[in-house]
């Protein structure tokens, strides 16, 4: 950490931080299937990669087509073009447990549909929606596919071609297990000519020019990067590897399929899918009888359990579920979480319901 003032394509002393990052975009294109190594431009967050693709894809009159589950990281940057650009936006609709249909695709496309963007699972209900099928309708049709990975990188395989994505964005401390502060978006091939850059500045290339350059990474990388955060990306994929994604996912639908088991012993309301098949490894609650942000409280005061309450940045999704007055309390799990600390966090939960 001591020489970790870095700043890349500035100066001849960098040539093997450039090295590095390279090799960091090597990875995430072999992880994701992506076209080009180029093509993974990088961010510090998934928030970010979205308000850069939507606000430079999206002109005034463009129709879009997203889901009632959406996190507020794709649901505010479409409110604001709703206001700031005059676009009109369309939800699909998703079943009380997050599922949804695809087949209402067709009926809502209109001659100026331009993008249809989802979020590959609810981070309330867990439920993982069939992004494959619905980004095949959208292509026929000629509509942008834009994938938000926040919850399933690092947990689901992701493929692009196979899933017919346009642009997928991802977030790095999640499922992809690096550090805070980085993320990014990956372009399929020729996407970035659709698309302007929302932000400009120094890149280290072209600098006689005041036009941000057109040619990837640097059309949407301006400013200093995150080399830290880069680093630990490109170290989170080869641990993922070596493990083995399968494995991950295994053991992560193995915590969650015994957490849910336990719940049913216990007086509370399970939201999304009771299938661990069909979700991520998230899981909210309900209680009858106990306030969400008290429940919270009392499990990380007396147990040391962190959970999350609230509405989880995403009222969509509460308001499909039926929770958008009350909240929940949102249980994640992830390859570090142990067999007893599922056990541990259930017998918390039945002391405290047993009272």
């Amino acid at each position: 950490m001591a020489n970790n003032n870095l700043n890349t394509n500035r100066g001849t002393q960098n040539m093997a931080e450039l090295e590095l990052i390279f090799e960091a975009r090597q990875s995430l294109a072999d992880f994701f299937r992506a076209p080009d190594p180029a093509h993974i431009i990088f961010t510090p967050n998934a928030t970010t990669s979205l308000n850069m693709v939507l606000n430079g894809l999206l002109k005034t009159g463009d129709h879009v087509l997203t889901t009632a589950v959406e996190h507020n990281a794709v649901a505010r940057p479409l409110y604001m073009l709703e206001t700031e650009k005059n676009i009109s936006v369309t939800r699909l609709c998703c079943e009380q447990n997050g599922c949804l249909d695809p087949s209402q695709i067709e009926s809502l496309i209109r001659p100026e549909t331009k993008v249809l963007i989802m979020t590959h699972a609810s981070n309330v209900l867990g439920t993982i929606l069939p992004v494959k099928e619905c980004f095949k309708i959208a292509k026929e049709h000629g509509i942008i596919t834009i994938l938000d990975s926040a919850q399933t990188a690092g947990f689901l395989p992701i493929d692009m071609e196979e899933l017919s994505i346009d642009v997928l964005a991802f977030t790095g401390h999640k499922g992809l297990m690096g550090l805070s502060g980085i993320g990014g978006f990956v372009l399929a091939q020729n996407i970035e000519r659709l698309i302007d850059p929302w932000l400009s500045g120094g890149t280290g290339s072209a600098s006689l020019a005041l036009k941000q350059p057109d040619f990837l990474p640097d059309k949407f990388e301006p400013g200093t990067a995150n080399m830290l955060g880069i680093l630990s990306l490109k170290s989170a994929i080869q641990q993922i590897r070596a493990i083995g994604l399968k494995k991950i996912e295994t053991h992560e639908r193995t915590l969650t399929a015994r957490f849910l088991a336990g719940v049913k012993e216990i007086p509370l309301n399970v939201l999304g899918t009771s299938d661990p098949a069909q979700s991520v490894p998230v899981v909210s609650i309900t209680a009858p009888t106990i306030d969400s942000g008290e429940l919270s409280q009392l499990l990380f005061e007396r147990y040391q359990i962190i959970t999350r309450s609230g509405l989880h940045c995403s009222p969509l999704a509460h308001q499909t579920a039926g929770t958008l007055k009350s909240g929940a309390v949102r249980f994640s799990f992830g390859w570090n979480t142990t067999i007893e600390e599922i056990d541990y966090t259930l017998n918390a939960l039945g002391e405290i319901f047993s009272e």
